[in-house]
């Protein structure tokens, strides 16, 4: 009852408050419905398939967008991307590849509680590069992190048992912020950049910019939180490798995935959209006479995540195509007076866009500021390319786990309580700014 009566009471409360500064009531009704559907993104209190509809389809009714517009979130890359991702996954599972994983960790020698850590940090790292979409990876791990937290004999309340899920759900969700297609923002983004200046974010080009320090650094970071706040001694080994060879179809999805990695990792070369290279691969599993990819696989696929996706695109979309929005964030910026110091600038722009998504959660960051990328651009001593960048430090730095996607659907499913992510999260959060931020601006500066 109270989610019902929040829900009718945000967009009339909004309504009522914003007609004193706004006039005409086209520009009205879309600053009341953006405002709307981020808070509901935010809260939750409706599911987020159905506020992204809403928003469509009230643009739709109202026109306060052209259509081409309105839903150009499904025609970019980011949703093809997401898409691509989840059929991916399907692949995967359908050849039982995932069971395989269980090989990594038992050639580990004298495993202890440290180094099962850094072995599944790095599994996560590379697994990273290899399924787009963290939703659709910690899908994928949670149940295996939970297998493997059995067989090293944890019970659900120890500290090891959480460790070792806190460990999986953080290191494939935040360090892969640095690879492009591996989370919805990355692909939010590199759909704005694209649809808005016509400006390609290339895999190689973003992975050079972000990983040394916003991945690879935070991800040690990760771990050694996650060993000092959840330290705990191996009960047994129970991991057993798996000696069988491996099936055609197996074979067929492992070189596929290969293939697809070595085209991310050129586009530097031959300049093909990420997307593009998902797709052609999804493709090919899916060909009648592969068959990995069925049709019971499109059937089965979670739409109400793409919906999320295209809506979010598309409202960047809109407010980059709306005069009263954009005058309206322009006056806001132009508040902002650049310092000396341009690390200073660097932080104190990234903090700002980073604290903005305790608001507005992770994914609508990239939707919010790429519009405004431009005018930041030239109101500071960076360029739009840096100005891309930054984004990519502000929407990797989680302060709550609710803000993003992937680690709500980790504590969903794994059962975990909130608590002991948050601890984690909210740590990693104050370091990245006093010391990964400042690393990151010294990087960028060095291979400029």
């Amino acid at each position: 009852m109270i989610k019902n009566i929040t829900f009718i009471c945000i967009p009339l409360f909004l309504y009522f408050i914003l007609n004193s500064f706004i006039g005409q009531t086209k520009d009205l009704i879309l600053i009341t419905l953006i405002l709307s559907t981020i808070a509901y993104w935010a809260t939750n209190i409706i599911p987020l398939y159905f506020s992204s509809l809403i928003f469509l389809f009230t643009c739709l009714v109202f026109a306060l967008s052209p259509k081409e517009i309105i839903f150009s979130g499904f025609s970019s890359s980011a949703f093809w991307l997401v898409f691509s991702g989840m059929l991916i996954a399907t692949a995967i599972k359908n050849v039982n590849l995932n069971n395989r994983f269980f090989n990594f960790f038992s050639i580990i020698k004298n495993i202890s509680y440290l180094k099962l850590l850094i072995f599944i940090s790095i599994f996560c790292l590379i697994f990273s590069f290899l399924m787009p979409s963290s939703v659709v990876r910690v899908v994928l791990l949670v149940p295996l992190a939970i297998t493997i937290a059995k067989a090293l004999g944890f019970e659900e309340n120890d500290k090891g048992y959480i460790g070792i899920l806190l460990t999986f759900i953080l290191c494939t969700s935040i360090p892969a912020f640095t690879i492009l297609p591996a989370n919805v923002p990355n692909m939010i983004l590199g759909g704005l950049t694209k649809e808005i200046y016509d400006f390609e974010l290339l895999f190689s080009h973003y992975l050079l910019s972000n990983f040394f320090v916003l991945g690879f650094l935070k991800n040690i970071i990760i771990v050694a939180l996650i060993y000092l706040f959840f330290k705990d001694e191996v009960k047994n080994n129970k991991l057993e490798k798996q000696n069988s060879s491996y099936s055609k179809n197996e074979k067929i999805v492992m070189i596929t995935l290969s293939i697809m990695l070595l085209f991310w990792l050129t586009d530097f070369i031959h300049k093909i959209s990420p997307s593009v290279i998902a797709m052609i691969g999804v493709l090919f599993l899916a060909y009648p006479s592969i068959n990995i990819i069925k049709s019971k696989d499109i059937n089965s696929i979670n739409f109400s995540s793409l919906i999320f996706v295209a809506a979010i695109i598309s409202l960047g979309s809109i407010v980059a195509n709306n005069e009263f929005i954009k005058q309206s964030l322009l006056s806001i910026i132009n508040l902002y007076t650049p310092s000396e110091y341009e690390l200073l600038d660097y932080i104190k722009i990234t903090t700002l866009m980073s604290l903005s998504g305790v608001i507005i959660t992770q994914p609508t960051i990239p939707a919010i500021f790429t519009p405004m990328a431009e005018h930041l651009s030239s109101i500071s001593s960076f360029s739009l390319n840096e100005i891309f960048m930054m984004q990519v430090a502000a929407f990797s730095n989680v302060y709550f786990p609710f803000q993003a996607p992937p680690l709500a659907v980790g504590l969903a499913l794994s059962g975990m309580k909130q608590k002991h992510m948050l601890k984690v999260v909210l740590i990693l959060a104050i370091v990245t700014i006093i010391f990964l931020y400042p690393l990151e601006f010294y990087w960028m500066n060095f291979i400029k």
